[in-house]
């Protein structure tokens, strides 16, 4: 399911966005970039629906984001926000069946279809056997895989993670790298990321979209968009772009 910008528009007290046309595309990892304040996070709300959009602006394969309703939006677009505050306690297998909250009816429990979506899904990001461990108790490393986890229980068709590889080390970086790169290419999906790490964007994404005050400056395929230029650009520090073993290293 591919996402149209059309004139986008969205501002707090001292910020505003404004995106004029932006496409991104299905079955692909898209990784928008820039440094903070940039408009990274404001814009994946916006793309989400947690914040009010106008009409026209925003559209899923033809289809206007204004226009849905919750659930309906629910089944179509799962978020993952940057910082995630429960004010309970749950075990990794009730969270990962929140996301199935569109398809459950009030007052319902979980249907046996439920049950194995959730289990697919944590099987899925390499965490079968943890679904009677506390959410609480996991690593930052496994607490964004069990996010993922629900986002893929949700079964919607477009995935939205802000900053999801933030504090995580190395392994649990490539981890959940690797994984967005497989929900892209094995399960269809539209995977959508805010990343800092310029390295992980160039090697795991499909096409990047740079910002700098709330506008995209450039956006396409990382081989053909990036060079040093446009980093000192968005960065406002010069940067150098070196080969190294078939990828690109970023000196600052």
């Amino acid at each position: 399911m591919s996402i149209e910008v059309r004139g986008l528009s969205f501002g707090y007290k001292d910020f505003r966005l404004s995106v004029e046309r932006l496409r991104l595309e299905s079955r692909q990892v898209t990784s928008i970039v820039g440094r903070n304040g940039a408009g990274k996070s404001t814009f994946l709300k916006c793309l989400a629906g947690v914040v009010p959009v106008p009409k026209k602006s925003l559209f899923l394969s033809g289809r206007d984001l204004s226009s849905l309703k919750a659930q309906e939006r629910a089944k179509l677009i799962s978020y993952v926000p940057q910082e995630l505050t429960l004010a309970l306690n749950y075990g990794v297998l009730d969270f990962v069946l929140m996301g199935r909250a569109a398809f459950i009816s009030p007052f319902s429990v979980p249907s046996g279809e439920d049950l194995k979506a959730a289990g697919d899904a944590l099987h899925f990001v390499g965490l079968e056997g943890f679904e009677k461990r506390d959410f609480s108790q996991l690593s930052s490393g496994e607490r964004r895989l069990v996010l993922i986890a629900r986002t893929l229980a949700q079964s919607a068709e477009i995935l939205l993670l802000d900053e999801p590889t933030t504090f995580l080390d190395p392994k649990h970086e490539v981890e959940v790298m690797g994984i967005c790169r497989k929900l892209a290419s094995e399960k269809d999906k539209t995977v959508v990321v805010t990343l800092h790490n310029l390295e992980m964007a160039v090697k795991y994404s499909d096409s990047m979209v740079f910002m700098k005050m709330g506008k995209v400056v450039a956006s396409g395929k990382p081989d053909e968009v990036l060079n040093a230029d446009l980093l000192e650009q968005v960065y406002d520090i010069p940067m150098k772009i070196v080969p190294f073993d078939g990828r690109k290293i970023i000196l600052r």
